[in-house]
C-alpha cells in the first residue's frame, strides 16, 4: 500500500477539523511539506479538495458525508472487513458500531450469510441495519436515540440505555482516530459514551480502522480500550505492532 493511501483519510479528516495549511498538515502527519503538497495535488485532481494559498480546503463545506467517506480508502476497508469476518470465532451476539469501515464489515456479513447460523446483531447504525435487514441467518436489533446524519447512527441516553439490555460475545468498533495511549478518538462526547457502554457489555473488543486512523489527531473526546482488545487494520509496520503489543493490545493487518 502506498504512503498516500495510508494518509488519505487522515488528510481529509484534518482538513475537516481545521488544519488547512500545508505546514499544519505536515506537523500532524509527521511527513515533509513536499509530501503534503503532492498529496493535496492528488486530492485536488480527484475533486476532493481545492488548493488555496499555502494549503487546501474541502470542496464540501460541511463535515464530509457518509457516502463521501465511504469512497475514501474503500479497498482498505474491504480488506479489514475480510479479516474481521475471520475473527467471529463462533460469536452468537455482536454489536456493530456506526462508520464506513463497520459498514464494509456488515456488507461482508451479508455476502457470507451462508456461513452464519443464528447470529444476533445489535447496531446503532442505520446503514448497517439496511445492509443486514433481509439476511435470514441474522436477528437484527436497531438501537433508538438521537440520529446523527453524518454517521448515519443514533446516539445519546436512549441508545446507551437500550444497549445495556444486551451481553455481547464481541463488539466491533470504528473511530476517527486510534491511539495506543488514549484509545479511540471521536468528535463528539456522545460517540465516545456509547462506545464505553458497549465495551462494558462485551467479552471481547475489536476495533476496525484503516492505516490512516493511526496518525495522531487533535480530537477532543476519547474512549479508553480495555486490555486485550484487538485492532484490525490494512497495513501496519512492525514498530507499530510492537507499540500496541507493549500497550496490551493485538494489532492485526
Amino acid at each position: 500500500m502506498s504512503g498516500f493511501s495510508q494518509r488519505r483519510e487522515a488528510l481529509v479528516r484534518l482538513l475537516q477539523i481545521g488544519a488547512p495549511t500545508v505546514q499544519a498538515l505536515s506537523d500532524a502527519l509527521g511527513v515533509s511539506v513536499a509530501t503534503v503538497r503532492r498529496d493535496l495535488a492528488t486530492l485536488a485532481e480527484e475533486g476532493i479538495v481545492a488548493r488555496t494559498y499555502g494549503g487546501a480546503t474541502l470542496l464540501q463545506r460541511a463535515e464530509p458525508t457518509f457516502d463521501f467517506r465511504t469512497r475514501v480508502a474503500a479497498a482498505a476497508k474491504r480488506r479489514i472487513a475480510e479479516t474481521a469476518f475471520d475473527t467471529l470465532d463462533g460469536a452468537s451476539t455482536i454489536f456493530l458500531d456506526a462508520g464506513t469501515t463497520i459498514s464494509a464489515f456488515a456488507e461482508k456479513l451479508a455476502l457470507m450469510q451462508d456461513r452464519l447460523n443464528g447470529l444476533v446483531v445489535v447496531t446503532q447504525s442505520h446503514r448497517v441495519a439496511a445492509i443486514l435487514a433481509n439476511i435470514a441467518p441474522i436477528e437484527l436489533f436497531q438501537l433508538g436515540g438521537r440520529y446523527r446524519a453524518n454517521s448515519e447512527g443514533v446516539f445519546g441516553p436512549l441508545a446507551e440505555q437500550t444497549i445495556e439490555a444486551f451481553r455481547f460475545d464481541k463488539i466491533f468498533l470504528g473511530a476517527d482516530c486510534v491511539s495506543s495511549e488514549f484509545g479511540l478518538g471521536e468528535t463528539t462526547l456522545e460517540q465516545v459514551r456509547l462506545k464505553e457502554v458497549a465495551i462494558q457489555r462485551t467479552r471481547a473488543t475489536v476495533v476496525l480502522a484503516d492505516a490512516s486512523k493511526f496518525h495522531d489527531q487533535p480530537l477532543p473526546f476519547w474512549a479508553r480500550l480495555p486490555m486485550g482488545a484487538s485492532l484490525i487494520t490494512d497495513d501496519a509496520s512492525e514498530v507499530l505492532r510492537e507499540q500496541y503489543r507493549i500497550a496490551g493490545f493485538t494489532l492485526l493487518a
